[in-house]
Parts: structure tokens; C-alpha cells; sequence
């Protein structure tokens, strides 16, 4: 089957997945990419659509101009997700690599903020190098 990119980005295609995981930092994380989603920075995508081998969604993905990848922990099951799908050109961010520590990190509105604003800057970043 041939399937076509279709996605309601809305012209933007920079797309990001979140470990959803059980530990606090991975909800950090998640409730982040949503807040960059609702904000329209970024499109967060399906993660377990990649698991799933969903084609629309990996027909989506390959489509991207740039991925964002968040996990909260080094367990790193976002990116390794990615990387079994066969998608290995993506920006990664881990939440405890911002000094945050699994089991022992309350979520908070401002925790949240602090890797949303994370997130935008590697986006922001990203952006750069690539028009320079």
C-alpha cells in the first residue's frame, strides 16, 4: 500500500514524542510536549503509532522536517522506540539530564515550564544551524 503523508500540522512539520511513562519525570516531559502542541511550536505525534508500525504515522514521520524526542529517564524508551522504527535523525532530550530525578521529583507547573522552555530553545537552536 502506498500511503501519502497526510497530517493536519497546519504547515508545520516538526514533530515531537514523549515518553508517557509511569514516573514522575516522564509525566514533566509528556505535560511539556503538550504544552509546545497547544502552543502550536511543535506537532506532538503518536509515539505507540511507531511501536505499532502504523503506516500513516511513519509515512508522517518520515515527512517531518525535524523530530523532537523526550524522554524523562535513562531508560530512554522514546528514543529507543525511534530508533527501532528506523528513525535515527531526531533531536533528544532526557528531563533528568536537567537535574531532575525519577521517584523524587514532585510535577509541578514549573517544573513543566522549565523543560517546555528547554524544548524551545533545542528547537529554536536546531532552527538556526539549519538556515546558517
Amino acid at each position: 500500500m502506498n500511503i501519502q503523508p497526510k497530517c493536519s500540522c497546519s504547515g508545520n512539520t516538526d514533530l515531537m514524542f514523549s515518553c508517557s511513562g509511569a514516573a514522575d519525570i516522564a509525566e514533566i516531559g509528556d505535560r511539556a510536549v503538550r504544552t509546545l502542541h497547544k502552543a502550536g511550536d511543535a506537532k506532538m505525534f503518536c509515539l505507540a503509532g511507531i511501536a505499532g508500525r502504523v503506516e500513516l504515522i511513519e509515512v508522517n514521520t518520515r515527512d517531518a522536517d525535524r523530530i523532537l524526542v523526550v524522554d524523562g529517564c535513562d531508560s530512554d524508551c522514546a528514543k529507543k522506540t525511534m530508533e527501532f522504527g528506523g528513525f535515527t535523525d531526531f533531536i533528544h532530550l532526557r528531563v533528568s539530564d536537567l537535574g531532575m530525578e525519577k521517584g523524587k521529583t514532585p510535577v509541578t507547573d514549573e517544573r513543566i515550564a522549565i523543560v517546555a522552555a528547554k524544548l524551545r530553545d533545542l528547537l529554536g537552536r536546531q532552527l538556526e544551524v539549519a538556515e546558517a
